[in-house]
Order: structure tokens, then C-alpha cells, then sequence
């Protein structure tokens, strides 16, 4: 009954947006909580301190150095690369990029982030294909999605005060579905390049730290890698959503 009322009132299309936009705010909240469960594995991991007695930089610098990779250098975040980015490796750059709570600290979180972010410089070095296209993609990633609305406003001005046609809003939704696109790939990337990374940094800390230690170690991977599969639904669900959105405005017009 609820169905039927439901059909009466909007059309398959209305409803497939409804049903969308009802899972992406499921999928929201979970990523909410995997980023907090990803928080706290990071906070527990960070008060242990690591057998090696070696700092995030200490410990990256040497599986650089013992991995042929001395022309990497090993770098504190910045504010704004801490906001944006966090913990990471600028293929640009050719740095390995740490918050000044993993650079700093000799424990295990820092031993297993370090590990994992010098496994995404080997995978360059390789010239692993999709860790390159990600690092590409990667700033424009993150603020694709930042840019779709003021695109849309700049479009929807443009119409109203200079044409009477949505010439300029189409152009500005298209562009504005392009950059979410190129959102979504990167997304959709960060899953196999990170694990084949995880996969390899854990191969070190296997041979570094104790087994206490390395099992530490992969809870924080595996919270991490959750977040990443949910962070890709979530951008799935955003872009059907963004489509769908698109179908019902231009129907309206």
C-alpha cells in the first residue's frame, strides 16, 4: 500500500533519485564511522611505541635507502596538505609526505603508515600504472566535487543576466560532471593501489617488528581499507545521484 501511494505521487525516475539519495546517506553515516574507527586504531597504534625505536622518518628513510630509492625524500605535512591529502606520497614531488604526529613518533602506527606510503613510492618507481594515474588524478580529486556548485552558480548568472537560454548552466553542469567523474576515478582507484601497497608494507613489517606489533599493524590496514571500499560506494552513489538529478531538471525544463 505504502508502494502504491508512493507510485501515485512520483514516477520510476523520482523514485529511483529518492531510493539513491536514502542510500548514499546510509553509506555517509558508515563512512563516518569507519573514519572513526580508522581515528582510533590511529590513536591506539600511536601511544605504542615501536621494538625498532625508530621515528615515522627514521624508519621510511631507511626502507627508502634499503629499496634503491635515495632520491626520495621524506617530508612533514604542511597545514594544507595535512587537511587535504594527511599522510600520503606526491608523485610530483617525489616525497613521502607525513603528519607531524607519524613523522615524529617512534610507534607502531607510524612504523605502519611509513611503510605503506614508501610501498606507493616503490610502486612508482615501478611504474605501476594505476598508482600514477591516481597520483595524477589526485588533487583534482579531492577538490572536484568543491567546484561542481560554483560552476552550476556562475552558469545559472550568466543565463539570467547576459541569455535567455540554459546554454551557460549546461556547459557549467557538464564541466561540473566531469570534475565528479574524475572524482570518482580516483576513488575507485585508491582500493587496488593501496592494498598492493599495504600487501608490500606489510611484507617489511613482517621482517621489522614483532609479531604483536605487525598485528596492530593490520587492524589499522584493514580499518583503512574499509573506509576506501565505503569512500568508493559513496561516490558511486553520488554520481548516480548527480545523473539522476540532471535527468529530472532537464525533464522540468
Amino acid at each position: 500500500m505504502f508502494y502504491a501511494i508512493l507510485t501515485n505521487q512520483f514516477d520510476g525516475l523520482e523514485l529511483t533519485y529518492i531510493a539513491i539519495s536514502i542510500l548514499l546517506a546510509i553509506a555517509v553515516v558508515a563512512a563516518l564511522i569507519a573514519q572513526i574507527f580508522v581515528a582510533v586504531g590511529y590513536w591506539r597504534g600511536n601511544r605504542v611505541q615501536n621494538s625498532l625505536g625508530l621515528t615515522g622518518e627514521e624508519f621510511a628513510r631507511k626502507l627508502l635507502d634499503e629499496n634503491g630509492m635515495p632520491d626520495v625524500q621524506v617530508k612533514k605535512c604542511g597545514i594544507l596538505r595535512t587537511l587535504f591529502f594527511g599522510n600520503h606520497y606526491s608523485i610530483m614531488k617525489r616525497t613521502v609526505y607525513l603528519r607531524i604526529f607519524t613523522i615524529r613518533k617512534a610507534s607502531v602506527t607510524s612504523a605502519a603508515i611509513a611503510a605503506q606510503k614508501v610501498a606507493l613510492a616503490e610502486a612508482h618507481r615501478n611504474g605501476d600504472r594505476k598508482m600514477i594515474v591516481r597520483g595524477r588524478l589526485q588533487g583534482l580529486g579531492v577538490f572536484a566535487p568543491c567546484l561542481f556548485i560554483p560552476l552550476v552558480i556562475i552558469g545559472l548568472v550568466i543565463d539570467l543576466l547576459v541569455m535567455h537560454f540554459l546554454i551557460f548552466t549546461g556547459i557549467a553542469l557538464i564541466l561540473g560532471l566531469a570534475f565528479i567523474v574524475f572524482s570518482f576515478i580516483v576513488t575507485l582507484l585508491n582500493i587496488p593501489v593501496e592494498k598492493k601497497a599495504i600487501v608490500r608494507a606489510q611484507e617489511w613489517l613482517n621482517a621489522s617488528l614483532t609479531p604483536e606489533e605487525n598485528e596492530r599493524a593490520k587492524k589499522i590496514f584493514r580499518c583503512y581499507m574499509v573506509e576506501y571500499v565505503l569512500q568508493f560506494i559513496v561516490a558511486l552513489l553520488r554520481l548516480i545521484q548527480l545523473i539522476l538529478k540532471i535527468f529530472l531538471k532537464a525533464r522540468q525544463n
